[in-house]
């Protein structure tokens, strides 16, 4: 196997060492992370080395792959590009049980869990995650750092552009576009299209202002499970993740 470190020691960053280590092809080596209160702990059995200042040194070690495993769309494309220009190659993660068509479009450095389907003519862009049972339908068009929660039903011909983030279970209907930057809000089913940087919630979705959000989730509920390196006691649940900002925030 591979040697590869994951940038971001948090909920994602765990289901992609479960994915590297299932799939069998890249064997996660370190975690890097940007919370320096994270550096010299341990995260499901790995050290967490550092930020983007420890790259160098671990390509001299010979680690020269890496995935970004962080939740926020903007922030995992622009870590991205950071290694890139470190010298570091990008690997995707995809779980072996997800379902991909011979005909669809993968771009380098996604994210894909399992029982997630792309189906025919679809075409997923860079830096872009696919949890759990998602499915995108034929000819649809994932951009660029787009975030589909799991169970996400997009139906044929659907657009998602960059940066865009489609809650848990929402659905768009065939042919609809969802716009760069937007976010579909869990359970929404969404019937027209959805303009640049707006937020939709409900059935039929709707409208409520640019980025505004009324859905609050329970506190505590999401946080990595992360370990002082000296200490085998688990650190306390980090704080709720935005709502339509992934639940699994590096």
């Amino acid at each position: 196997m591979v040697d590869v470190v994951i940038y971001g020691a948090g909920g994602l960053g765990s289901l992609v060492q479960d994915i590297l280590l299932t799939a069998g092809r890249y064997r996660p080596v370190a975690y890097l992370d940007s919370d320096p209160a994270k550096h010299g702990q341990v995260a499901n059995g790995l050290l967490v080395r550092g930020g983007l200042d420890r790259v160098d040194a671990l390509r001299q070690e010979g680690v020269e792959r890496a995935i970004v495993a962080v939740g926020d769309n903007g922030t995992r494309v622009g870590l991205a590009e950071n290694l890139v220009a470190h010298g570091m190659r990008l690997v995707s993660a995809i779980h072996p049980l997800a379902s991909l068509s011979l005909s669809a479009q993968i771009a380098e450095h996604v994210i894909i869990g399992p029982r997630a389907t792309v189906c025919v003519h679809a075409r997923i862009g860079p830096h872009s995650v696919l949890s759990a049972g998602v499915i995108a339908e034929h000819d649809n068009v994932i951009g660029q750092g787009v975030f589909l929660h799991p169970a996400v039903r997009l139906a044929g011909g659907v657009e998602v552009e960059d940066l865009a983030v489609v809650g848990i279970g929402a659905s768009v209907i065939p042919g609809r576009r969802v716009g760069r930057g937007a976010c579909v809000e869990p359970g929404a089913v969404v019937i027209h299209d959805v303009p640049p940087g707006v937020t939709v919630s409900g059935v039929p979705a709707s409208a409520f202002g640019p980025g505004h959000s009324h859905f609050v989730p329970d506190p505590g509920q999401f946080g990595p499970r992360v370990v002082p390196r000296t200490a085998p006691q688990p650190a306390s649940p980090g704080p709720a993740c935005p709502p339509c900002a992934p639940t699994h925030a590096g």
